[in-house]
């Protein structure tokens, strides 16, 4: 059993539990501290019941600790989204030596070559 609060937040945060109902005097302190449960349902008027059916939560959650990396399931997991990046010639000079040496640590040659290819228009232009 727990000694204290913080040791049953610590608990939490590695167990990573699918439901987690925090029914403390000051339960949006300890909400705070929260960084791994699936669904967190705060204070005594608030139980899981509440959740799955009137409050609005999805009921698909991460279980198994997996709340340490993923989220319930929600509009966003159905969105289509796309990553954009920009990199001005200054940014590229400063990044090149890094981005080229990761890249073929990792044997990704042409992500390297892609570097020196563009290294190269750079000084010939």
């Amino acid at each position: 059993m727990a000694e204290s609060i913080e040791e049953s937040i610590d608990f939490i945060n590695d167990y990573a539990p699918e439901h987690l109902e925090i029914l403390v005097r000051d339960p949006f302190a300890v909400l705070q501290k929260i960084n791994n449960a699936g669904e967190i349902l705060v204070g005594r008027y608030t139980p899981i019941s509440a959740g799955n059916y009137a409050i609005g939560h999805n009921a698909i959650l991460p279980t198994g600790g997996f709340a340490k990396t993923y989220s319930s399931v929600s509009v966003f997991d159905f969105l289509k989204r796309s990553a954009i990046g920009y990199v001005t010639a200054d940014g590229f000079t400063k990044l090149a030596n890094t981005v080229e040496t990761l890249a073929e640590y990792e044997q990704f040659y042409t992500h390297a070559y892609a570097i020196k290819q563009r290294r190269k228009e750079r000084s010939d232009g």
